[in-house]
């Protein structure tokens, strides 16, 4: 079955402050696509290629320059570039964990060192792939860092929780910024009223949205 009208398939992003799950729900929404037919492809930033390795070993060692950190990641999506292409011409869905969207959000924000306008970082990015549809998984900062804690043995610093609230506002500001330019923007509530959501009951979600688009 081909993922979109016509013979291209989609390409599907999600996005999300750290913890919000988007390597979860992307997994997932893989996995149920297939179940009802659909050809898929999946894909992560930053990638397991050599851009991506080293932007991977950079992220372990603590704060970085966010302007050198936003060219390695348009390089690395450049890389990805002729893949995504490769699998929507096949008719496929090409799901993303993360896309440019995410560089908008965490390289221009000025609580990290050498942040960028989000203006510079748009244009450094301007040969990226764009996203038929978007999926920002709303999720409660403070889910989000206890989350982070868990996988880390507990071991989060106070600080990023700081972090990730404003890199929450900075998303809300994103995700106005690329109305204009993506498709379809759609939002899912990871959590309501500081409770988390079941995992199934978001997944749920996606899936029903992604599928009306689809149509």
């Amino acid at each position: 079955m081909c993922g979109h009208v016509g013979n291209r398939g989609a390409y599907i992003v999600l996005e999300g402050i750290d913890g919000a799950g988007t390597t979860t729900h992307s997994r997932l929404l893989a996995k149920n696509l297939e179940r009802l037919g659909y050809c898929t492809c999946l894909f992560e930033e930053p990638s397991k290629g050599d851009v991506g390795t080293v932007i991977r070993k950079i992220l372990s060692q603590g704060p970085f320059d966010q302007r050198l950190l936003s060219l390695l990641f348009a390089a690395d999506r450049l890389m990805l570039r002729n893949s995504i292409e490769e699998c929507l011409n096949r008719g496929c869905i090409a799901i993303s964990d993360r896309s440019w969207v995410s560089s908008l959000a965490y390289q221009s924000y000025d609580g990290f060192p050498g942040s960028a306008s989000p203006e510079w970082v748009y244009v450094v990015n301007r040969y990226a792939m764009r996203p038929d549809i978007l999926i920002f998984l709303d999720v409660d900062p403070v889910i989000a860092y206890c989350r982070l804690g868990k996988r880390r043995g507990g071991r989060e610093l106070p600080e990023r929780l700081q972090a990730l609230r404003g890199l929450a506002r900075r998303y809300e500001y994103v995700l106005e910024l690329v109305k204009g330019i993506i498709p379809l923007v759609v939002r899912v509530k990871g959590s309501i009223n500081g409770r988390e959501r079941p995992v199934e009951a978001v997944s749920r979600d996606i899936l029903t949205a992604v599928l009306a688009a689809l149509r």
